[in-house]
This record gives C-alpha cells, sequence and structure tokens, in this order.
C-alpha cells in the first residue's frame, strides 16, 4: 500500500526574513507612534483654543489642528495600517488567527474613520468660522473636538496596549490553522517513518 503524500496548502504569503521584518517593525512602531504623539497634540490644541486666555488664538489653534491633521493624522493613520497589515501577512500573526491582532484592526479603521468623518470636518467648520470673528460662538463644536481628540487617543492607546500585551489567544480560525499544520507534521513524520523502516532502505542507506 502506498503512502499518502501530504500536499501543503498553498498561501499567498511567505516568512518574511528577519532583516525585513526588522525593517518593516521600525516603520510601524514609528507611523504608530507618530499617530498617537499627534493625537495628543492636536488635544493640547482643542484645549487651548476652549480655554478663556486661548479665545485670541483660536483662529491659529484651528489652523494647527487642521495641519496636524492633514501632515500627521491621516499619513499617520495610513502608514500604520500599510505597515500592520504587511507585518500581519508576512509574520507568523497572520491577520485573522490572533484575536489581538484582529481586535487592533478592527480599531485602527474605526480610528480612521472617525478621524475623517467626526474630527476633520469638525476641525474644518471651526476653522471657517473662527477665521472670520475669533469669538464666534461655534456651539457645541468646539467641546465636541475636545472630547473627540480624547476619544482617540483612547484607543490608539488601547492598540498600543494590544500590540505590547497581545492577550486572547487564537481566534477559531487560528486555532484550525494550527491543527492541520500540526496532522500534516505528524503525517510527513509518518511518511519519512515508513520510507526508513522499508526493506533494503537501511542497507542502501549506508551506500556512499
Amino acid at each position: 500500500m502506498k503512502p499518502v503524500r501530504a500536499t501543503p496548502r498553498r498561501s499567498l504569503t511567505w516568512p518574511m526574513k528577519p532583516t525585513g521584518r526588522r525593517v518593516w517593525l521600525v516603520l510601524h512602531v514609528s507611523l504608530s507612534v507618530g499617530w498617537l504623539g499627534g493625537s495628543y497634540a492636536m488635544l493640547v490644541m482643542g484645549a487651548v483654543a476652549l480655554s478663556r486666555t486661548g479665545k485670541p488664538l483660536r483662529p491659529a489653534a484651528y489652523d494647527l489642528l487642521h495641519i496636524s491633521d492633514t501632515a500627521i493624522m491621516i499619513p499617520g493613520s495610513l502608514g500604520a495600517l500599510v505597515t500592520g497589515l504587511v507585518l500581519a501577512l508576512y509574520t507568523k500573526w497572520r491577520v485573522l488567527r490572533h484575536w489581538w491582532v484582529v481586535t487592533k484592526l478592527v480599531l485602527t479603521v474605526l480610528a480612521m474613520i472617525f478621524g475623517y468623518a467626526y474630527t476633520a470636518q469638525g476641525v474644518k467648520a471651526a476653522l471657517a468660522a473662527t477665521l472670520a470673528d475669533p469669538g464666534a460662538d461655534i456651539g457645541p463644536l468646539e467641546p465636541g473636538l475636545l472630547v473627540g481628540s480624547v476619544v482617540m487617543l483612547v484607543v490608539l492607546f488601547l492598540a498600543t496596549v494590544l500590540s505590547v500585551v497581545k492577550p486572547w489567544g487564537r481566534t477559531r480560525g487560528g486555532r484550525g490553522s494550527r491543527s492541520r499544520s500540526r496532522a500534516m507534521t505528524r503525517l510527513q513524520d509518518q511518511q519519512t517513518a515508513m520510507r526508513d523502516t522499508r526493506p533494503g532502505s537501511a542497507g542502501r542507506a549506508g551506500v556512499p
């Protein structure tokens, strides 16, 4: 009876070399930290615009908020997402095999949507209103931007904690993938043992 050959599953990705992994990891950490720092800077500028002493500085504060959003938050978020996906796809973690990776990906996408749909649009509206009149009343938009900056900062901080702690273990798909990998390894070991125990295999093994 012929042994069944183990057919490895084809994958769209391949293991990343250590040097490449370090380069992508440095890029990912740098962009993520820059995104987090930009969020904190926007929180500080929003607080200055909201304070009484900062009333004359409101146009400048919202202008800086707009520049920070355009030059730091948007490139930082896109860069963190792309480098994170590359690291997930081409290292042992993958995208959908560990709960911390899935959760971090969801938080990243939600933060990007929230930043564009709420924070960026609110900053543009506040800047347009205060350029015409630094003391203009923009209603709940001003404290709303401050709260939005706090929410963004908390979400990005949680994503950073997930990257360090890596909690919760594997997803259902990740457990299934590990089981298939172990089964494939056992089958390959059985095939090797069967070849080694065939009649005449020991004699052939000793022939130079």
